[in-house]
């Protein structure tokens, strides 16, 4: 310094510095920058002089807080740690480290700071914590228990489950080996199958893991493979609880079994066969017609089981079936123990994981008078095997849930198999059936079979009754119900036609003789039981016989339903109107005493004497009645004596002038 003035000199150096460098002012105003630094702020020099430092780039951090004096300034600079962060237009990070604080005279201070390009260190970063944040959520996603053991066994890395399942936390795992958390007597097995992956690159098999507290332990299906990182070795493995292992087998040893039966309860021989017409399954026909067993048969060509004159026509029916989906032919074949037959052969294409397999059936057709029976039978069986019986085919599992059907179901709920797979059955049912339903699915897997009457949902034609079987069956040790839901509601709704013509009065819709009398008897009984009273009309329309003779009978048949809409009007609910022949009608009146049914009997007759009839062609007849009542009395024996006494009631009511209401107690 000179002259009490700061000695810039040695700053010319700046150009020829690499990286930006800058000069600020205890104001943290830029005195002085390199050529780097005007490059990379991308503004004019003239512009950068006297700026704050932390305007230069829009996105640094902003620096210390302004305001302080010069003396605390200088020191916070000249001890303060200051690298800071910044970010250029284009994305550059630089890290900025100051260099030294000056305090030269009085009130003027600087500092100078150099800028480290950290661009690429800050993006390996940024890659290195993705790729670390990738690898914990597919660690953390893993099924069961995913682990990483080095030689010894100890644990590198694991997930949550080990943690859930162990009782451990992270820092108690660290400190452990994977064998440890065996039971005594299965840390041996450990070692030894970690010690197979280390040597031979993968291993698998069942282990036996503590739960948590040691007193239980888990069953495990067990995986695991060698790596290399950095050439060190490790061995990375997977624990999945074995029930969930032995869950698939079953349900594939289910699976196999309903395959398995169906095959074998084909009519004739079953075949299978890939596209070079080798067999991959069949049946035991196929085994007896061929006299091959298992071994011969498999991955065998079935054209060398068919005639060498009928095996290229074999050869193209095969080859349409895997094109078009369908095939059937007729070809000889030799047999054992028939000689040459003719066979009708089916071929139907289906799929499994994407590889075109063909699947049918050789029926004999030697006999043409059985041909028919025989292809009738294979038809009913193919749509045996597809809808099982009309109706809706089910079958539950214990939980009640969906787990065959045929598409008859499917149509009847609109539900797709996916929407339909593992769905409680009772859902289909209607929610006041549904108790019913539950009750009768008990006793189904209770006793064996059930039945019921129960009302469904159905897509397109709202509610309906449909009557429901339910049988129970085993496949090894898993219980089903199979059943049948067929449709009774117009089956029903005849019925109850056939019922209601059964006991109504075809012309006027009231009960008849017989539906009247079955009725009475048991509101006679009734009454007589808890003591209370019960009459009886017995009612006949004066001079009918005119009425049909010059109206004729249509106006006859008219008149008597106007009659009966007028008796609706006076008597009560539960009072029974019958029709007993001709123009003939009875009353039973329960809870009736002789003065009520007088009363009314009378209030009757006065309504029918006073309203006209109208008949075609505005034509008007009047009609008049005649009743005759009776009580029932303790010296009636049955509702037949109370009938009689009504009915000489009634006999008086007419032999002494009609349109009148006789008692039965003052005929005579």
């Amino acid at each position: 310094m000179a002259g009490g003035q700061p000695a810039y000199e040695w700053l010319s150096v700046f150009d020829q510095v690499a990286e930006p460098i800058f000069i600020h002012d205890k104001l943290f105003c830029i005195l002085r920058c390199n050529a780097a630094y005007v490059a990379y702020a991308d503004r004019p020099l003239r512009e950068i002089i006297g700026m704050p430092y932390w305007q230069v780039f829009p996105k640094s951090a902003a620096p210390l807080a302004l305001g302080a004096d010069s003396d605390t300034a200088a020191s916070a600079a000249a001890n303060a740690v200051t690298n800071s962060e910044f970010t250029t237009a284009d994305g550059q990070v630089f890290l900025s480290h100051e260099v030294t604080a000056h305090r030269i005279s009085g009130e003027f201070w600087y500092s100078s700071h150099v800028m480290e390009n950290v661009t690429a260190r800050k993006r390996q970063e940024q890659v290195a914590e993705l790729k670390t944040s990738f690898s914990d959520a597919m660690i953390g996603s893993a099924p069961g228990i995913f682990f990483v053991v080095d030689r010894g066994g100890a644990l590198i890395r694991w997930n949550a489950g080990l943690n859930a399942l162990s009782g451990h936390s992270d820092a108690d795992l660290r400190q452990t080996s994977l064998p440890a958390l065996a039971p005594a007597d299965g840390q041996s097995q450990i070692t030894a199958k970690l010690e197979e992956a280390f040597e031979a690159g993968s291993t698998q098999g069942e282990l036996r893991l503590l739960c948590t507290g040691g007193q239980n332990t888990w069953d495990c299906v067990f995986s695991a493979q060698r790596f290399e990182m950095a050439g060190v070795a490790y061995v990375v493995g997977f624990c999945i609880d074995k029930t969930q292992v032995r869950r698939l087998e079953n349900d594939l040893i289910r699976e196999k079994a309903i395959s398995d039966t169906i095959i074998e309860s084909a009519p004739g021989a079953f075949y299978m066969i890939d596209e070079d017409t080798n067999l991959v399954r069949w049946n035991k026909t196929m085994n007896k017609a061929t006299g091959l067993s298992d071994e011969q048969l498999r991955g065998k060509s079935i054209l060398s089981a068919i005639h060498e004159q009928d095996r290229s026509l074999a050869a193209a029916k095969f080859l349409a079936a895997f094109a078009t989906g369908y095939s059937h032919m007729e070809v000889r074949v030799p047999t054992v123990d028939q000689g040459l037959r003719y066979m009708l052969k089916t071929a139907r294409r289906f799929t499994v994981e994407g590889v075109p397999y063909l699947a049918g059936y050789s029926v004999d057709v030697t006999d043409r008078k059985h041909s028919e029976e025989a292809l009738v039978k294979e038809k009913a069986f193919s749509d045996a095997l597809v809808e099982s019986v009309p109706g809706a085919f089910y079958v539950v599992d214990m939980e009640g849930n969906y787990y065959r059907w045929n598409s008859y179901l499917n149509r009847l709920t609109g539900l797709s198999d996916r929407e339909l797979l593992q769905r409680p059955s009772l859902l289909s049912i209607l929610e006041e059936d549904r108790p019913l339903a539950a009750e009768a699915m008990k006793h189904a897997f209770e006793n064996g079979y059930a039945q019921a009457e129960l009302r469904v949902h159905t897509r397109d034609r709202g509610i309906r009754l449909f009557a429901i079987t339910a049988r129970r069956f085993q496949v090894d040790a898993a219980t089903y119900l199979v059943g049948v839901g067929m449709d009774t509601t117009e089956w029903l709704a005849k019925i109850q036609h056939l019922e209601h013509d059964a006991w109504t009065d075809a012309l006027t819709q009231v009960a008849n003789r017989g539906h009247f009398m079955e009725l009475a008897k048991q509101e006679f009984a009734r009454c007589r039981r808890y003591g209370h009273a019960i009459s009886l009309w017995m009612l006949d329309i004066d001079h009918f016989k005119n009425v049909n003779d010059t109206y004729g009978h249509q106006a006859g048949d008219v008149a008597l339903q106007a009659l009966v809409a007028m008796s609706r009007k006076s008597l009560r609910d539960w009072d029974i109107l019958g029709r007993m022949g001709g123009e003939e009608f009875a009353v039973l009146l329960p809870e009736t005493e002789t003065s009520q049914a007088l009363l009314v009997a009378e209030r009757f007759r006065q309504t029918v004497a006073g309203a006209g009839v109208t008949l075609e062609k505005d034509k008007t007849v009047r009609l008049t009645v005649s009743i005759g009542i009776a009580t029932a009395q303790d010296t009636d024996a049955d509702l037949d004596a109370l009938l009689e006494r009504a009915d000489q009631a009634l006999y008086q009511a007419k032999r002494t002038g009609r349109d009148k209401v006789c008692l039965a107690d003052s005929a005579g």
